[in-house]
């Protein structure tokens, strides 16, 4: 058999060769720049979604401005106004709201995490009515004092550096000019071909288009680490952990030297992998570390915030139901409170949950005709047209609920019409979270005015009277001014104290108790709140 093996036969077979040689390294080298060692597989198809989401919010980015267009031409040629929101001439910011996010799924709902279609639909109606992103350097400089910045300014943030924080998120941003936090576990971003979290390559990249910023979520604490000697889990920044070589628990100063250590190394880390300055911290799972799920070391929680504040400039925790949703600039604290965007929210929700957590201005009305805000601290809170039912949950005493954005108010009067049919009804004022306010307390036949501080009851004045009765319209108020915090009774003062702080300030809230578990309950008819002699 004759083989042609002449430089004319075999040059064009070398030429394609060669191209497909290039062409696979050229591949790998943008494979290896842009998605390190994400598996092949896997990084086609980040890359897939990440075009694929680009064209679809282009497109839904044209329509989305046209409509724009239309609608400021129809309010000019219909003569409205524009409601103020944000920006030039509008108002300034008093407080700052903060979102996480975790991951952003593809359309099927795990019921964890938001899923793209939700996602988008969030961002598109926050963007609509006029919320803007900021950054964290303009966060703390508000926190500071040192800057001011527009009401419905936002810091939004992703914990745990996942991929799927970044490829579904950064084409929507791209489009609307968002910018977003990605908190990284700074070992995990070395996993080897992980499908999950980003890599070294991966973060370069994504801080490279200047809409990211990153912040440290642990260096190896966000996993369960043994607590007991029967394998028992607990949270590494709450926990003494368990020795099993010594067959012990460790030590307070140990366990301070492990906190410590790995909150020091994680910035390290970042710091030295990425140039750029890593001086926040996101409390690994969410909640303020080992109030929920701390197995043997209830002080820990406290240490791991004292350490952390040593080497950080801001820690963030989650929002949870006893304090109010938004940062405020008086607050000044190393911790600061995200929201947390449940897997189900519509953009719809999203953003009633924000504009409920806008500062109130006094005075303030509310007939419940829809929700301004009204967050349940523990029992249920139902809201619905022209109501307001609080009633506490199956083996409580008590519920509790308190009005979002109310948080700055001063010197006022709180006036109520309820359904008050059995057990105790408070009134709150100068409320700074759900564990720490002034109040009237109206059980039959007595008034007391009481201040709880962290929890920590004193009764501070009370009057008995048999007119303080049940009724299907009893009107009660709780009034606070200068040093004294009055009770009022069909708009009457009836009894007052002068214990309270000449600079109090704090919202409202409302309380219901009965001794019998489970039947706790009152409706609240309107609510009117008042600047002090107004």
């Amino acid at each position: 058999m004759y083989i042609d093996l002449s430089l004319r036969r075999m040059l064009p077979m070398l030429v394609i060769g060669m191209v497909l040689l290039v062409s696979v390294a050229a591949t790998g080298n943008i494979k290896e720049r842009r998605y390190g060692s994400t598996p092949p597989v896997a990084s086609i198809g980040f890359a897939w979604q990440e075009l694929t989401l680009r064209v679809r919010y282009a497109i839904e980015s044209s329509v989305w401005k046209t409509g724009q267009v239309a609608s400021a031409a129809f309010s000019f040629f219909s003569g409205e106004e524009e409601a103020t929101r944000g920006g030039a001439g509008g108002r300034t910011a008093r407080a700052i709201p903060v979102l996480t996010y975790h991951r952003i799924v593809g359309n099927r709902n795990d019921l964890n995490n938001v899923t793209v279609r939700n996602f988008s639909d969030q961002m598109f109606a926050l963007k609509r009515a006029g919320w803007e992103t900021i950054t964290l350097k303009e966060y703390m400089e508000f926190m500071d004092g040192t800057r001011e910045l527009p009401e419905r300014s936002f810091l939004i943030t992703f914990d745990d550096g996942a991929k799927e924080s970044f490829y579904p998120v950064d084409p929507l941003f791209d489009m609307l000019g968002y910018e977003g936090v990605i908190y990284v576990i700074a070992s995990a971003m070395y996993t080897e071909k992980s499908t999950y979290y980003l890599s070294p390559n991966e973060l370069r990249r994504m801080l490279d288009t200047g809409r990211w910023e990153i912040g440290s979520h642990s260096y190896d604490g966000h996993r369960p680490y043994p607590t007991d000697r029967n394998g028992n889990t607990g949270i590494f920044f709450a926990d003494k952990l368990w020795l099993e070589e010594e067959s012990r628990l460790e030590t307070t100063e140990e366990f301070t030297a492990r906190v410590s250590n790995d909150l020091a190394h994680a910035r390290k880390v970042l710091e030295d992998e990425y140039g750029v300055i890593v001086n926040t911290f996101a409390f690994p799972l969410g909640n303020e570390t080992g109030i929920e799920g701390a197995a043997n070391f209830p002080p820990g929680a406290g240490i791991t915030e004292d350490e952390a504040e040593k080497l950080y400039d801001l820690g963030f925790l989650q929002t949870d139901n006893n304090n109010f949703t938004f940062n405020y600039l008086e607050d000044r604290s190393f911790i600061a409170r995200r929201i947390h965007v449940d897997h189900d929210w519509s953009g719809e929700r999203l953003l009633r949950e924000l504009e409920g957590g806008l500062p109130k201005e006094l005075p303030f009305e509310d007939d419940f005709s829809r929700d301004r805000g009204w967050i349940p601290a523990w029992g249920t809170l139902d809201l619905g047209t022209n109501n307001f039912l609080l009633r506490a949950d199956e083996g409580a005493s008590s519920a509790s609920a308190f009005l979002d954005g109310s948080a700055l108010w001063a010197d006022y009067s709180f006036d109520a019409t309820l359904n008050w049919q059995d057990g105790s009804v408070f009134l709150l004022a100068d409320l700074t979270n759900s564990k720490t306010y002034n109040a009237c307390v109206f059980s039959p036949g007595t008034v007391r005015i009481q201040s709880t501080k962290n929890g920590e009851t004193r009764v501070l004045a009370e009057i008995r009277d048999p007119k303080f009765a049940y009724g299907e319209s009893a009107r009660m108020g709780i009034r606070v001014h200068g040093a004294v915090i009055e009770c009022l009774w069909d708009y009457s003062s009836v009894v007052e104290a002068y214990s309270r702080a000449m600079s109090a300030k704090g919202g409202i809230g409302i309380q219901v108790w009965n001794p019998e578990l489970g039947s706790a309950a009152v409706q609240v008819w309107s609510i009117l709140v008042r600047p002090f002699g107004s």
